[in-house]
C-alpha cells in the first residue's frame, strides 16, 4: 500500500526544485533580453521581487503544515538565488575578462561582487522566505481575523517594490514628460501596474476565498502598514547595493 503521507514532502520537495530551477534560469534569461524596454518589463515579470516573493507565498499558501511552508518557501528562494548565480558564474562569466589601467585583471573584483551579491541575496531570502511561508500557509489555515492580517500582510510585502516604483516614477508624470521613447515610458508604466495589482488581486483571490471580507480593516492596516515598510526596504537597497560594491 501506497504511503500517501511519505509521498507528500517527496512532491513537494520536486516541485520547490523545479520551481526554484525555473525562477533561478529565468532570471539569468531576462539579463540577456534585447532592448532596454524590453528587459525592463521581462524582469519585472520573472526577476523582481514580486515574482520571486510570488512564488514563495504560494509554495507556503500550498504547504500542508507550518514547518513544511517555512522550509518550503527558504528552500524555494535559497535554490533559486545560487541558481541564478551559478548561471552567470560558469554561463554568463561578466564577471571575468578586461583589464585595470595598471594592467591587473578585473576578474578578482568581478567574482569579488558575485560573491557579495550571492551571500546579501541569500541572507534576504532566508528572512523573506520563512515570513512569506508563513503568511501563506496562515493565510490558508487560520481563524478569520488572523488570516486577514496575514493575506494583507503578503500583499503589502509583495507590493511594496510597486509602490516603490510608483513613488521615484509616478505615472501621470510619465505622460507629462513626453518621452519620445513611447514604448519605454508604456514599458515603465506596464511594470508600475502589474507590481502594484496583480498583488492586488492575489489578495483579492485570498479574501474571497476564506471569506475574509468581513475583516476588512485588519486587511487594509495590515497591507498599507507592510507595503510602505516593503517600499522604504527597496528605496534604500540600490544604495545599500552601491555600498557593497
Amino acid at each position: 500500500m501506497v504511503n500517501v503521507v511519505a509521498q507528500r514532502p517527496a512532491r513537494q520537495g520536486v516541485m520547490i526544485g523545479v520551481a526554484a530551477t525555473a525562477l533561478g534560469v529565468l532570471a539569468f534569461a531576462a539579463d540577456a533580453v534585447d532592448g532596454i524596454t524590453a528587459q525592463v518589463v521581462v524582469t519585472a515579470l520573472v526577476s523582481s521581487g514580486l515574482a520571486w516573493g510570488l512564488a514563495a507565498f504560494l509554495a507556503g499558501l500550498s504547504a500542508t503544515g507550518r514547518r513544511g511552508a517555512v522550509v518550503g518557501a527558504t528552500a524555494l528562494l535559497v535554490a533559486a538565488t545560487l541558481v541564478y548565480y551559478l548561471l552567470i558564474l560558469l554561463v554568463g562569466r561578466g564577471w571575468s575578462g578586461g583589464f585595470l589601467v595598471d594592467g591587473s585583471s578585473v576578474s578578482w573584483y568581478g567574482l569579488r561582487s558575485v560573491a557579495v551579491m550571492t551571500t546579501a541575496w541569500l541572507l534576504v531570502s532566508m528572512v523573506a522566505g520563512p515570513v512569506l511561508g508563513l503568511l501563506g500557509q496562515m493565510t490558508r489555515t487560520a481563524r478569520v481575523p488572523i488570516a486577514a492580517l496575514a493575506a494583507g500582510a503578503a500583499c503589502g510585502l509583495l507590493s511594496g517594490q510597486g509602490w516603490q516604483q510608483v513613488a521615484v516614477a509616478p505615472p501621470w508624470r510619465l505622460w507629462l514628460i513626453g518621452n519620445p521613447n513611447a514604448d519605454y515610458v508604456l514599458g515603465i508604466l506596464a511594470v508600475e501596474l502589474v507590481g502594484v495589482i496583480l498583488p492586488l488581486a492575489v489578495l483579492a483571490w485570498s479574501a474571497t476565498r476564506r471569506r475574509l471580507w468581513q475583516a476588512w480593516p485588519t486587511l487594509l492596516f495590515a497591507m498599507a502598514s507592510t507595503a510602505t515598510l516593503s517600499a522604504l526596504f527597496w528605496h534604500v537597497l540600490p544604495t545599500a547595493v552601491i555600498w557593497l560594491h
